[in-house]
């Protein structure tokens, strides 16, 4: 009867364990569709919009803002050369007419690009995102059934205490 006592307990520690498990792996989860979220959007990462991520996804956001940034803007830039060079851009007699008209075309250019890397970033975080759901998944199934086998348990214990208990009259 104590082995059972005892079993129901290390049961009981066990499930505590995996509940506490489950919650920082949903933690995660939230975290990371909170990213994904912020990268869906129209709006580019800066670290105002970077600092109320979890610390654990704060370096790969910043490390991703200035990637995207850069790139977005040598990849822009490059492509609007092309542009030129192959006649694909009007020439104007008009210097600052000229000006305007190709940082109107490197913006879109640019923004164009980094839509692409935010949506190739975004596919990452949904990645990653089924991975921890897989994780969560399989805590929760080892939490239903160390919770069953808990209750078994404690129905045999209860069976034991009532036989163990004299019985008057």
């Amino acid at each position: 009867m104590l082995m059972m006592y005892w079993q129901v307990q290390q049961l009981t520690r066990e499930i505590n364990d995996l509940e506490r498990q489950a919650l920082k792996v949903r933690t995660r989860l939230t975290n990371y569709q909170e990213y994904a979220g912020r990268l869906g959007g129209n709006t580019n990462l800066f670290s105002g919009n970077i600092a109320g991520l979890s610390s654990e996804l704060v370096p790969r956001a910043t490390m991703f803002a200035q990637y995207s940034n850069y790139a977005s803007s040598v990849e822009a830039g490059q492509q609007l050369m092309r542009m030129k060079a192959m006649g694909m851009t009007p020439v104007l007699n008009n210097p600052m007419m000229q000006y305007n008209y190709d940082m109107n075309a490197f913006a879109q250019l640019k923004q164009q690009s980094m839509q692409a890397k935010k949506q190739r970033e975004v596919d990452a975080m949904h990645k990653i995102e089924k991975e921890i759901e897989l994780e969560l998944n399989e805590i929760n199934l080892r939490l239903k059934e160390k919770t069953k086998m808990k209750e078994s348990c404690e129905q045999r214990l209860d069976k034991r205490l009532e036989d163990f208990v004299p019985k008057l009259g």
